[in-house]
């Protein structure tokens, strides 16, 4: 009996060896699922790839969109700065107001009437007709004159409208310019400006002519 249990533990053992070896060579087996679930995820990868492939693109599509806003803001500001410039044009409205305003007078005279009424006075300048009794006052260019005697000298005197005056003035020793300066008698010439407050008498004759006693001489600077 011992001897045949332990035949048959052998027997069985061999069996178990035999067994567990075919157990070793199985495996072989599932390598193939493995290998097809290998490339079945290998495949399902490059799937999500080549699908994520499109996606990317499209983000990457869908990100200059986004960038672009910048470039339409940055338009939108050079139009707002374009529009700005047009805003300040009233700003040229007192340019056209000075340019209204008057040129200072380049008369030797300045702001002197050279016919009409005189403002300060009330006298006419230069009139057109003298009547007796008229005072008036002279303004123009000395085209003739009559220096003797010095104390009574004689002046023709045209007016810018081309009316011309005769009449006597003060001695020569008493005349002057405005600002003060004095001429001899030998630099008196046809040419100088004048001006001076006339009167002919009430009384006066055909011949008479009107008298000044204020004749000054203006400088034609």
């Amino acid at each position: 009996m011992n001897k045949k249990a332990v035949l048959l533990w052998i027997i069985a053992f061999i069996f178990l060896v035999a067994c567990g070896g075919g157990g070793d060579a199985e495996p072989d087996t599932p390598a193939s699922d493995n290998d097809t679930s290998s490339s079945t995820t290998t495949e399902t990868t490059e799937t999500v790839e080549e699908d994520s492939a499109p996606a990317d693109s499209e983000e990457m599509a869908e990100e200059p969109t986004e960038e672009s806003e910048p470039t339409d803001e940055a338009e939108s500001m050079e139009e707002d700065m374009d529009e700005e410039p047009a805003a300040e044009e009233p700003a040229e409205e007192p340019a056209e107001e000075t340019a209204e305003e008057p040129a200072a007078s380049d008369s030797p005279f300045g702001d002197r009437p050279m016919s009409g009424t005189d403002p300060e006075t009330g006298l006419p300048v230069n009139p057109e007709s003298v009547n007796p009794g008229d005072t008036f006052i002279v303004r123009g260019e000395i085209i003739s004159m009559n220096l003797t005697p010095t104390t009574s000298p004689e002046f023709l005197i045209q007016s810018p409208d081309g009316i011309n005056f005769r009449l006597r003035s003060q001695d020569l020793a008493d005349t002057y310019y405005e600002d003060g300066d004095q001429l001899q008698a030998f630099q008196y010439q046809n040419g100088l400006l004048a001006q001076a407050t006339a009167t002919l008498a009430a009384d006066a004759s055909p011949s008479d002519i009107p008298t000044s006693t204020d004749l000054v001489l203006v400088k034609d600077e």
